[in-house]
């Protein structure tokens, strides 16, 4: 009996949430799946979500995006029709409540051309969910 309430014991620890918590790299690849499922969809408003009230955006213009209208506005101007996929990134801690993702993605266009990017997004964890307070994207070096 002692064996059993024994192995219970261990079991209920492995299976706590602290000892369950996904490490940076997981939380990151969440939130970067979450960025490409609301991108593919092509909804402006939804990326609003993603990102910190004061967030800071350097996208595929030279413009510096600010904010959640900012975030919305430059969303909004993109061409319809293009799909992201994400590829491989790297994530460290910066503490318990701030990630830095470093990785690529491939933007496909209406027309076939693949264009890879790299991709830096700063997280940061706001009541328990985690958001991107800076963005910064650029294409590949050739």
């Amino acid at each position: 009996m002692r064996k059993l309430i024994a192995v219970l014991v261990i079991l209920m620890a492995l299976a706590s949430p602290e000892i369950a918590k996904a490490g940076p790299s997981e939380d990151a690849a969440a939130v970067r799946a979450q960025w490409e499922q609301v991108y593919n969809s092509g909804d402006a408003d939804k990326f609003v979500a993603l990102y910190t009230k004061d967030a800071a955006l350097f996208g595929s213009t030279a413009q510096l995006f600010t904010g959640s209208d900012g975030v919305r506005t430059y969303f909004s101007k993109l061409p319809p029709g293009i799909q992201v996929k994400m590829g491989d990134q790297q994530a460290i801690a910066v503490g318990s409540n701030v990630l830095l993702s470093s990785g690529f993605a491939s933007f496909t266009l209406k027309d076939g051309t693949v264009i890879p990017y790299r991709l830096t997004l700063a997280l940061v964890k706001v009541d328990g969910h985690w958001l991107i307070a800076q963005h910064h994207g650029s294409p590949a070096p050739k």
